[in-house]
C-alpha cells in the first residue's frame, strides 16, 4: 500500500470519524505528549479508549510496538472473534507529517488503516458508513482460517522469502497474521475473507516488543469444524435408525 493512499484514508478517518454510528472506531482526541509515548503509556491509552466505548464483551487483547506506531487487537469476550485493530502513531514517524501536518496524528488512539477499516463487516468505517464492502456480519467467510494460512504462506514465498505465516486471528471479514522471521515476529498481513486478497501491513515498520493485555482463550468453530461435527452426529443416528428397523422386522 502507498503512502499517499494510506495518508488518505487516515484523512477520511479524521473527516468521519466524529460523525461515526459505530463509537469503536470513533477517535481519541486526547493525545499524549511527544516525550511520554512508551509501550505502558500506549496500553493506558488503548486501555482508555476501551472503558470510553462502555462495552462490556469487548477486551483488549495485546499491545505491539513498532518502528512507526503501537498497535493494539481488540476482540469480542463471548465468541473470540477479533473486533477491530487500533493504533498509536509515534511522534516523527514518516506517516504523521505530509498532508496531515508534522506530528498532528501522533499519540492518538485511532482505527488502522487498510482491511480493519476496508474489510471489516461489523467494525469498519467504510463498511458500516460508506458501502464500500457489501457483506454483512452475518454472512459466513467462505475461506477458513487454514486456508487463509495457506494464501498468507503463498504471497510470503514471493514477497518475503524466508519469512513464515503464523495463526490466523478471525475478525469479520477477514483474517490478520503475523509475519514470522524464524520464531521471531517480522510484521503482520491480512487475507479477505471472502475472496483470498493479501494485504500486507507496511506501515508498521520494524517490529520491537508485545504486551499481552488479555488472552484470547474463547476458541473460535470453523466451518469446516462444524461441518465435520455435523455429519458424525447424523451418520451415527442414522445407524442407529437402521438397526432398529432391523430388529423390528426380524422381531415381526
Amino acid at each position: 500500500m502507498s503512502k499517499p493512499l494510506a495518508l488518505m484514508l487516515l484523512l477520511v478517518v479524521v473527516v468521519l470519524g466524529s460523525f461515526s454510528a459505530r463509537p469503536s472506531m470513533a477517535l481519541n482526541w486526547s493525545p499524549a505528549q511527544a516525550s511520554t509515548i512508551t509501550i505502558d503509556t500506549a496500553v493506558q491509552l488503548f486501555e482508555n479508549y476501551l472503558t470510553r466505548l462502555g462495552n462490556p464483551d469487548l477486551a483488549l487483547h495485546e499491545v505491539e510496538e513498532y518502528q512507526n506506531n503501537f498497535y493494539a487487537s481488540y476482540f469480542e469476550k463471548s465468541t473470540g472473534i477479533f473486533a477491530f485493530q487500533m493504533l498509536i502513531w509515534k511522534p516523527g514517524s514518516i506517516w504523521t507529517g505530509g498532508m496531515m501536518g508534522s506530528g498532528f496524528m501522533a499519540g492518538i488512539v485511532m482505527p488502522e488503516p487498510g482491511p480493519n477499516m476496508m474489510w471489516n463487516t461489523k467494525y469498519g468505517v467504510m463498511g458500516g458508513m460508506m458501502s464500500i464492502y457489501r457483506q454483512t456480519p452475518s454472512s459466513p467467510m467462505t475461506i477458513t482460517a487454514e486456508q487463509a494460512k495457506g494464501l498468507a504462506q503463498q504471497y510470503l514465498d514471493t514477497t518475503f522469502p524466508g519469512k513464515t505465516a503464523g495463526d490466523a486471528d478471525t475478525y469479520y471479514g477477514y483474517y490478520n497474521v503475523d509475519v514470522l522471521n524464524g520464531d521471531n515476529p517480522f510484521g503482520m498481513l491480512s487475507v479477505n475473507g471472502y475472496t483470498g486478497q493479501v494485504w500486507y501491513h507496511s506501515w508498521h515498520g520494524t517490529y520491537i516488543q508485545t504486551v499481552e493485555v488479555t488472552p484470547n482463550t474463547t476458541p473460535v468453530p470453523e466451518f469446516g469444524q462444524v461441518a465435520t461435527t455435523l455429519i458424525a452426529v447424523l451418520t451415527t443416528t442414522a445407524v442407529i435408525v437402521l438397526l432398529t428397523r432391523r430388529r423390528r422386522m426380524k422381531a415381526s
